[in-house]
């Protein structure tokens, strides 16, 4: 395979830059002037004068290979069809073609779900090591920043389009090494794969790397070295991929046509993973004002998170086990719980829109997968005891703001005397507010999540794909054979081609001794039989009845036909005679 840029330049007519990466302030697919964020109607993109596209492009022996592949998947009716869907066949492609990323993906795959986890990422290394072979150094991540190249493509953006058909398994070979890392307790190597997948394309994100990029940031654990002050490197990370305000999250709606976008804080989860990272650097600091200040960011990241998706909250308190139907000094859950009930009434979304119950369905689903994930991040002790003291605050501000629309206070125009006097006395009378039951008319109505329509594009996302464990199958129900799997596992010079040459000869009613078959493509047994014996085909044209012996042959049949007295070795003189 190669890859190079210049494939999509002498191609422009027939690829155009996909969608959004051609909005730009010139118009789409325009080369206009580019302002600060280069936005189009409010839309921020990536400027073109910073997109750098590549794509790979197969060689000639790759594409015949390729040609191959698609033809037995596009025989309908025949064997050939029938056995693409046999995991011995496809072991046997492999072992036929040790070289096609497609069906190394595929049997990687495979022995993963039968738990044969070894073997699976040996063939998942293969295939990352093609592609790793075939991408030219400045699209790799690379530590040297002394490099001239490298620092002028720290100014652009590398960008990989997956929907050329070479590419998508680039994509998929990824994310599977950052699944199986971080299945297996390697969230370094899967926060470095999911930063690298995400930066071929991160505005379309079309491997979902964003819904457990935060995992692997928070699980990694991993603090800097020879620095006084120890900073956890994958909350540091978090932080400033989010204050960067780099990544957003694009929609185009399919029936409306509409675009929708977010900014990355809108997502649940890292909306609550910024506010944890927040909470964990606060813990790294050595007190002072920087302690303080991380501290007050965390509170403030973690309220508008309850605020903006209390859906969250409970189930996070569910999936950790916190006892929340007790009442105690510190912490008196039941009365909190109580306003986060909005989300579960049918009643207040019973005159929801289309696209408002496709944009709840698809928030619960992000929510759902961040819960099942992450929830192990909040049940420490003083996560929970901060989680409760930001869940009040979350309650208090909004029974202030039903407050202030009741009396008509707008908190903008309004007197600010007044106002932080209303607010003094609100947090004097935090203990009645809080206490308040739900039949009283001073509590606010609970708390709603607001989601994102741009969330929409994660709607069609697996969960299964973002869990810590496949869900495998018993041996015994694939049936995969090992003697077929270890050929496929082999890289030797004596592979399975004598098969793959022997089909050909069967197939194409002749070989190299020029020997022909019936009208169905079978031989003659005679004819059979004086191959085994050396002694050539029936014919003889061009060859004078000479056998050219197989070389690919089992090695105890070629060694038998070199014992025979007529045979002869090409390019060696026989031995004299008398």
């Amino acid at each position: 395979k190669e890859l190079t840029k210049e494939t999509l330049e002498e191609e422009r007519h027939s690829w155009s830059i996909p969608w959004p990466y051609n909005l730009n302030s010139g118009g789409e697919d325009g080369d206009g002037d580019d302002d600060d964020e280069n936005k189009t109607n409010g839309i921020p993109t990536i400027p073109m004068s910073e997109q750098k596209w590549f794509t790979l492009q197969m060689s000639d022996t790759y594409q015949e290979h390729n040609y191959i592949y698609q033809e037995m998947l596009s025989s309908h009716g025949s064997s050939q069809q029938a056995g693409m869907h046999d995991p011995n066949s496809l072991a046997m492609f492999v072992a036929d073609h040790p070289y096609f990323a497609e069906t190394i993906l595929q049997l990687a795959m495979v022995l993963y779900y039968i738990n044969d986890r070894g073997r699976g990422n040996d063939l998942l290394r293969r295939c990352m090591f093609l592609y790793e072979a075939a991408l030219p150094s400045n699209v790799l991540p690379s530590n040297d920043t002394n490099n001239e190249s490298n620092s002028n493509n720290a100014k652009s953006e590398m960008l990989i389009d997956i929907d050329r058909q070479p590419n998508s398994g680039l994509f998929a070979t990824l994310f599977r090494i950052m699944q199986t890392s971080g299945m297996t307790g390697c969230h370094n190597n899967a926060l470095a794969t999911g930063r690298f997948l995400l930066s071929l394309d991160p505005l379309r994100d079309p491997m979902g790397v964003l819904l457990i990029l935060d995992y692997y940031a928070l699980a990694s654990r991993r603090t800097t070295s020879g620095e006084e002050v120890k900073v956890e490197v994958g909350a540091a990370f978090i932080v400033e991929l989010v204050e960067s305000d780099r990544i957003k999250i694009h929609y185009k709606d399919p029936l409306t046509d509409r675009h929708h976008w977010c900014r990355l804080i809108d997502m649940p989860n890292w909306a609550y993973s910024y506010a944890l990272a927040l909470y964990r650097l606060s813990r790294n600091a050595e007190g002072g004002s920087e302690d303080e200040r991380y501290e007050e960011r965390a509170e403030d990241a973690l309220v508008q998170a309850i605020s903006k998706f209390p859906i969250v909250m409970p189930r996070l308190l569910f999936m950790n086990k916190v006892n929340t139907q007790d009442r105690a000094l510190r912490m008196d859950w039941p009365t909190i719980l109580s306003h986060f009930s909005g989300d579960v009434s049918e009643a207040a979304r019973a005159n929801d829109t289309v696209e408002e119950r496709v944009t709840r369905a698809s928030g619960e689903h992000l929510v759902r997968i961040f819960v099942q994930r992450c929830h192990k991040f909040w049940k420490e002790e003083d996560v929970v005891q901060w989680l409760y003291r930001c869940s009040e605050r979350a309650v208090q501000e909004n029974q202030q703001k039903k407050s202030g629309e009741d009396n008509g206070v707008d908190g903008v125009d309004g007197d600010e005397n007044e106002t932080s006097s209303q607010q003094a006395e609100a947090e004097d009378a935090t203990t009645d507010t809080v206490t308040a039951t739900n039949d009283s008319k001073s509590v606010s109505p609970p708390l709603t999540s607001t989601f994102s329509p741009a969330l929409a594009r994660y709607a069609q996302c697996d969960p299964s794909e973002y869990e810590d464990a496949f869900r495998t199958f018993p041996p015994e129900a694939i049936a995969l054979d090992p003697n077929i799997v270890a050929p496929a596992m082999a890289l030797g010079p004596n592979g399975r081609r004598r098969f793959l040459r022997r089909d050909q000869q069967q197939r194409g009613g002749g070989g190299r001794g020029g020997r022909g078959g019936d009208a169905a493509g079978g031989q003659d047994p005679l004819d059979i039989v004086r191959q085994m014996m050396g002694l050539g085909g029936n014919d003889g044209a061009g060859l004078q009845g000479v056998e050219v012996l197989d070389p690919d042959s089992p090695l105890l049949q070629l060694y038998l036909q070199s014992l025979l007295p007529w045979a002869q070795v090409e390019g060696v003189r026989p031995p004299p005679r008398g």
